[in-house]
């Protein structure tokens, strides 16, 4: 037995203050992804639009929390190969020069900043050595800022760096470091900000609807669409029997492009095509 009426059952359920929460966090996910369907179901809109529309509710489900972060997402370490923002800077203080060069960058999200003297300083020249004095490090997290000041004194090779890391994920990380080149002009010194990775918070009750969006994210298969809502509404309801809409929709447009072509075979195949798919809406 089919359930045409499962939005409007939807909307009752969701009005009712007798749901438990996981039952509302399902309803939420279902009627998501109806709205993902709607949008496909019209013949002007584009995956662009798709996932345009995926992306803001999403967005609107992490709760912006005005400041640029989000209330149900928590910043995460990568194990390994972290997501890393280099900020390079061209020496033009020698050795011997009174007073170093100050190269200033800033970063976000950042557990800890390494300073780099990369192998080369482009593609086709060779890097110099850079000598490293004051390191200072400047990092917000919980609305709280505190300072590192390191005195390093060293010389740094080039394929060499020299890492300070910080006791908590920061929100924002202004570093500024003091260096001289013994080449001047002819070296390069990174600041290599060391960041962590956005993950959705599982205890927001709206995780199961985020999850769900992610998943059909970046298709157009109708089959994907279809199977990801008829496994929540038999979870929902039982022995129902979802009805796949994207595909039918699909095969009876593609049936009419078919009927409407010049050639009989095209016409034939259209016309078969119609039928098989009237017969899997009885």
């Amino acid at each position: 037995m089919r359930h045409p009426s499962i939005l409007l059952a939807t909307l009752l359920f969701l009005a009712s203050p007798l749901l438990a929460a996981d039952d509302c966090r399902d309803y939420r996910a279902i009627g998501a992804l109806y709205e993902v369907r709607s949008l496909m179901l019209k013949r002007y809109a584009s995956s662009y639009d798709v996932d345009r529309f995926i992306d803001r509710r999403i967005d609107e489900l992490r709760q912006p929390n005005g400041s640029g972060g989000y209330r149900w997402v928590r910043w995460v370490r990568l194990e390994g190969a972290a997501p890393v923002d280099k900020h390079g800077h061209t020496v033009g203080a020698a050795l011997s020069a009174p007073q170093p060069d100050r190269f200033e960058a800033s970063g976000q999200h950042a557990f800890a900043v390494r300073v780099v003297v990369p192998r080369k300083r482009s593609l086709l020249n060779g890097n110099s050595a850079v000598s490293i004095g004051n390191v200072e490090v400047r990092y917000t997290a919980d609305g709280k800022t505190k300072t590192i000041r390191e005195q390093w004194d060293a010389q740094l090779n080039p394929d060499n760096s020299r890492t300070i890391d910080l006791p908590v994920i920061a929100d924002h990380v202004d570093v500024a470091v003091e260096a001289r080149a013994s080449k001047a002009g002819e070296s390069l010194v990174e600041v290599h900000f060391r960041q962590a990775v956005a993950q959705d918070d599982p205890a927001n009750p709206d995780y199961p609807t985020i999850t769900a969006l992610n998943r059909i994210r970046g298709t157009t298969d109708a089959r994907a669409i279809d199977e990801e809502i008829a496994e929540r509404e038999r979870d929902l309801f039982p022995g129902s029997e979802p009805l796949p809409l994207l595909q039918v929709v699909e095969d009876l447009r593609r049936a009419d492009d078919l009927i409407h072509s010049k050639k009989d075979s095209d016409v034939e195949k259209g016309e078969r095509l119609l039928k098989e798919t009237l017969r899997r809406l009885h």
